[in-house]
């Protein structure tokens, strides 16, 4: 019987649970592979109770009707909190109890399911498998006490078969929230609990295959290969078997006896297709005997370390990884179904090959879809206690004999469920939990279980930075390669040019994706690229964990601290490329363009070329459509396809067709590179670049200037007018209005601002800034002076003081406003910033007050995502047309978002055609908004935002870079934006119906 003294007893893991197999589904003979009759799916509605404490469970009731009377049904798989019991609880590294190892609470939550159902295989053997139930549970059936087990992310299966009746059946599964395991289950994201994988009713023969394991290699010119499948656990003495190899056709047919002696088989295949994450060839292996069959997909590959290189077939590769939890808006760790799939096929659009199941084994489905699809997958064990290192001691558990065993554990049983999956190659003994003794024995275990996978160890590398200069100074010695988390570019360069570091190096984390961000992905990859050591990195992380709500009517996503839940860390949940529901964050786009099979280089464009690269170290691209087009601005002027063809890692020279060559008039050269065939979800795949040109015109023909005839002139104010609309100009202040004859301003002059909403990564930066004042900025107008004031212009200079209250810096801004009698205003703007003033300021620019008749922008320059001086490499110029509310990207936590770098002009038009046309000099930056900064800066959710009567229109002159500082490095040097002297112009044009 189960005793809750289990629950603080880290020694005692599982009771009658069977031993850990590899995943598949049993299938009788002449099934349909699609619905096996082997398989009962338990999945669906059961009966549930809730309790705040285990203290208040009467267990010996759990089968008496009236146990069930105040029960309600929940869906399985699911987690309890989403389902209404109890409360979601976020935290990154802190415990949500006291740490005092190996107890939790003296209370526990508990969540009490019950499901009847009806078996008629009685001649069969019957196990009970659940494939994740998080923390612990017990299991009964009929009665009777059958088991219970630890590990959330790990399956657990039971023999029933002397418990089961013949015809209905009631099953009971009693959840414990917490136990000694949530130790080694601090992983930073959401603490969920119940059922919340699938749960199934397994039909086996007596006699039958338990467990096998299959593993291919090639001989030394990776030609032919081997297949070798070991049968190290069967029921029965011995099992005639039959096994097929299939591809579209049959490859080959062996029948073959298995006993205790004789487990281990060898196939030779000629020249098989190879499996790589550029080409997932599967084949299909059958078991079968004379009452089951058993189907694996297979994939023929080697993983080794060659030449100090982390190779697949023999070539070495570079991981374009993502970090991925397993997390749904409003089903939490249950999936709906095609979920996943969805996950991966947008992974491969944006060029990933690579995934790690962070921070533990992810389900069934997700590996089967990564043979399939094509990613190579780093497989983490179920292993996590980073708070532990609030006790001084970050291998408190880690080399604790006493947990030794539950370590261990958590390793068996993912390799030995994953063990067949292609995908998967390299083993991880878990994350952020120290390098102690029983990491050791991980290590030690699955060298001899499997040789054929490599070893990671992110712990271990940690213990090989310097405590003096922290630099990467020596190679680990259990692992395979060496792992970082967040490391520098130069930290990286560093290790490339240290003699002592020899072994591979990779990123398992880096470009920390909080919010708007991260910067410098450019950077990171072109040390990829260059310095071979560096095998690439792992992306931190796929998706924002936040739940769906509605607050005050309106749709919102809640993080840490929203449930009440204490302690928290707050909105660090939100950290992903992807929103909850899965739309793309504009840094997705700047990742997939690092990531490109194709490179595209435009430096021989003056001699009549440009260079094509293949990245793929696998697969050829060929036939690939290139197209060609010069333009001026929106109009093509000449466009070509040309028919490529890219042999892997090579360089192709393409020769542009001579007619592509001296357009006059022309400003861009636009490349688009595309496979006819569409991509995973239908759509047609391009690679897009495209490069300024020198041209004979300015950009191409636009709408006249709004003609003001009527003009009044005072000493104090220019009225310019057209019809019903009007400029209105104070010579005493230099403040100016463009509005109608109602009084309905269009736009105002604007407001000097060097502030921004913080982003999640501008974190310390932004402490800085607000100490500095930077964020309450006062302007005080010193002078202004009249310049000239003729028939064709008037023109002001503004001499201003900007600073903040209380503290002895300023800017001295000298602002020269020309306003034309034909509808353009011209600004000239210098500034000085004096005495104690801060090294960086978020912007340098001027916010404008927009009428919402403005509804749609068109602009030339950097497109058409939002991007940033580190971020922009994800774009592309051309000119771009986007409805004005659509301009920003909405971050789940509000911050600073929509800006548009190297923009040589932006335009906003009305319905009735009237439009305001912003043009510089240099390249500019500008934005839309349709709240104040003020108010993005005080919400913590996007429902508390409301939209204002009016556009917040910036044009900046510069903008800090956005670095990935919320959990890494900040912005580099050059993206800095160095409080300096400045000087900046730009002409805005008042365009008429």
């Amino acid at each position: 019987m189960f005793k809750t003294n289990y629950l603080s007893d880290p020694q005692r893991i599982h009771e009658n649970r069977q031993s850990p197999r590899s995943y598949y589904l049993p299938y009788a003979p002449m099934d349909d592979h699609d619905n096996s009759s082997r398989v009962l799916s338990l999945n669906g509605f059961w009966r549930f109770r809730y309790f705040p404490s285990h203290l208040d469970v009467e267990r010996e009731r759990f089968f008496a009707d009236d146990f069930w009377q105040n029960s309600h049904l929940i869906s399985v798989p699911s987690n309890w909190q989403m389902e209404g019991y109890g409360q979601p609880h976020y935290t990154n590294i802190q415990y949500p109890f006291p740490i005092n190892p190996p107890f939790t609470f003296s209370e526990i939550p508990v969540g009490v399911y019950r499901y009847d159902f009806i078996c008629d295989s009685q001649k069969m053997r019957q196990f009970l498998r659940f494939e994740g139930v998080d923390n612990c549970f017990a299991l009964y059936l009929n009665g009777k006490y059958i088991g219970f087990s630890k590990g959330s992310r790990n399956p657990a299966e039971f023999d029933v078969t002397a418990s089961i009746e013949k015809g209905e059946n009631q099953l009971v599964v009693e959840v414990f929230q917490w136990s000694d395991s949530s130790y080694i289950e601090d992983q930073d994201m959401w603490w969920l609990s119940g059922i919340f994988r699938d749960v199934a009713l397994l039909h086996r023969p007596q006699e039958c295959i338990w467990d096998f394991h299959i593993q291919t290699s090639f001989d030394s010119n990776y030609e032919n290969g081997i297949l070798t499948i070991d049968f190290p656990n069967i029921h029965g003495n011995q099992l005639d078997c039959e096994i097929f190899l299939e591809k579209e056709s049959l490859v080959f047919q062996k029948k073959i006896v298995i006993d205790k002696e004789n487990h281990h088989f060898s196939f030779p295949v000629v020249s098989p297709q190879k499996w790589t994450a550029e080409t997932p060839e599967l084949y299909r292996l059958r078991f079968v005997t004379s009452e089951e069959e058993i189907c694996q997909e297979i994939g023929f590959r080697e993983v080794a370390l060659l030449e100090n290189k982390i190779c697949i077939n023999g070539k070495p590769i570079l991981f374009k990884g993502i970090n991925h939890h397993e997390f749904h808006e409003t089903k939490g760790r249950a999936l709906p179904k095609g979920f996943l799939e969805k996950e991966i096929q947008l992974m491969k659009e944006a060029h990933f090959n690579a995934i790690r199941a962070a921070h533990y084994p992810h389900s069934p489905e997700f590996y089967q879809l990564c043979d399939r699809y094509g990613l190579y997958v780093m497989d983490e064990a179920d292993l996590e206690c980073h708070g532990i290192g609030s006790t001084g001691d970050k291998n408190y558990l880690s080399s604790n004999q006493d947990w030794e065993e539950a370590y261990l554990d958590r390793m068996k049983q993912m390799v030995e469920r994953d063990k067949n999956y292609p995908s998967i190659i390299i083993w991880s003994v878990g994350n952020e939990s120290g390098n102690g003794t029983n990491h050791e024995a991980m290590i030690r275990w699955c060298r001899e279980k499997d040789p054929t996978r490599l070893i990671h160890h992110e712990g271990e590398s940690r213990d090989c930075i310097s405590e003096t200069d922290g630099r990467y100074f020596k190679d680990v010695q259990q692992a395979d390669f060496n792992s970082r988390m967040y490391a520098t570019i130069q930290e990286l360069q560093e290790v490339a040019d240290n003699p002592q570091v020899i072994k591979p190096y990779i990123l398992c984390e880096y470009g920390h994706a909080m919010g708007n961000g991260p910067g410098s992905l450019k950077e990171y990859w072109e040390m990829f690229y260059k310095e071979p050591q560096l095998q690439g990195g792992f992306l931190w992380e796929w998706k924002d964990q936040g739940i769906k709500a509605k607050r005050e009517g309106q749709p919102t996503y809640l993080y840490g601290g929203d449930f009440g839940d204490i302690p928290n860390d707050y909105n660090f949940v939100l950290d992903g490329l992807m929103t909850p529901d899965l739309q793309p964050s504009p840094s997705y786009f700047d990742i997939q363009r690092q990531q490109e099979p194709i490179a595209i280089d435009f430096s021989s464009y003056e001699v009549g070329k440009i260079i094509l690269r293949n990245r793929n170290q696998f697969k050829d691209l060929l036939g690939m459509k290139c197209c060609f087009e010069i333009k001026r601005d929106q109009e093509v002027l000449v466009s070509k396809i040309v028919t490529v063809h890219l042999p892997h890692e090579k360089d192709v020279e393409v020769i542009l067709p001579s007619e592509l060559l001296h357009t006059k008039k022309a400003n861009l050269l636009k490349v688009q590179i595309f496979d006819e065939q569409k991509t995973l979800r239908g759509k047609l795949a391009r690679i897009v670049a495209s490069m300024p040109i020198e041209g004979d015109s300015l950009p191409g023909q636009e709408p006249d200037i709004l003609l003001f005839n009527e003009i009044q002139d005072d000493a104090k104010m220019l009225l310019l007018r057209n019809g019903t609309n009007y400029l209105r100009v104070d010579k005493t202040t230099g403040k100016w209005q463009f509005m109608n004859e109602h009084q309905d301003i269009y736009l105002a002059s604007p407001e000097s601002i060097f502030w921004r909403p913080t982003t999640n990564n501008d974190f310390i930066s932004s402490e800085i800034w607000r100490e500095y004042g930077v964020d309450r900025m006062m302007t005080n107008l010193m002078s202004c002076s009249i310049v000239a004031n003729d028939s064709d212009k008037l023109k002001l200079s503004l001499k201003e003081a900007i600073g903040p209250a209380g503290k002895f810096w300023h800017i001295e801004q000298t602002t020269n406003i020309t306003f034309f009698k034909d509808g353009r205003v011209t600004y000239e703007i210098s500034g000085e910033p004096k005495n104690h003033y801060p090294l960086t300021v978020p912007r340098i620019g001027l916010v404008w007050q927009l009428h919402k008749r403005f509804t749609k922008t068109c602009w030339s320059g950097k497109g058409p995502k939002e991007t940033y001086a580190d971020t922009e490499n994800g774009s592309y110029f051309d000119v771009f047309s986007q409805a004005t509310d659509e301009l920003s990207f909405q971050y789940l936590y509000p911050q600073e978002s929509g800006n548009h770098c190297q923009t040589k002009w932006a335009t906003f038009k009305s319905d009735d055609q009237l439009a305001l046309k912003f043009q510089g000099n240099h390249f500019f930056n500008f934005s839309v908004h349709s709240y104040s900064a003020a108010a993005i800066d005080s919400a913590q959710h996007i429902h508390e935002l409301k939209k204002a009567d009016r556009y917040y229109l910036y044009i900046d002159y510069q903008q800090h870079g956005i670095g990935s500082r919320s959990c890494g490095p900040d912005v580099l040097d050059k993206y800095q934006l160095r409080l300096q002297d400045y000087h900046y112009q730009f002409e805005m044009r008042i365009k008429g119906v």
